[in-house]
């Protein structure tokens, strides 16, 4: 367990690398708006955790369910999109924080949420 923890946390800061850098180049260098940035980053992040988890934090040895254990991923980070969605439209326009600084405390508050639904939930190991 404790080792999975780390490797979850691992794989967390991994896919923050990912969603906040495929948002920043999506934000400041294409210029796109900051919701549409952020839901394609958002997106990204969920396909490299998926895989990440999937192979390297989650093992469980469910080889013939990749699809049903990906759609359930999918959905209950659907979760995840609308905490980010909603909240950085709170947090920036209603509390003023920078859309960055609204970004990186969000992903804190996402990668807890997610360790929680993917452990107990998407990669729950089967019984044989």
């Amino acid at each position: 367990m404790q080792y999975e923890i780390i490797r979850y946390l691992i794989s967390g800061v991994c896919t923050t690398l990912v969603n906040i850098g495929v948002f920043t180049g999506l934000r400041y260098a294409a210029g796109l708006e900051m919701q549409v940035a952020n839901c394609i980053s958002i997106v990204s992040a969920i396909l490299f955790a998926f895989v990440v988890n999937k192979k390297f934090v989650f093992d469980t040895g469910n080889r013939g369910n990749v699809w049903k254990e990906f759609l359930s991923f999918s959905g209950m980070r659907v979760l995840s999109l609308a905490v980010e969605v909603f909240g950085m439209q709170f947090l920036t326009a209603c509390l003023h924080l920078q859309d960055m600084a609204a970004k990186i405390f969000l992903q804190i508050v996402v990668i807890g949420m997610n360790y929680v639904i993917s452990k107990f939930y998407v990669f729950k190991r089967r019984e044989d």
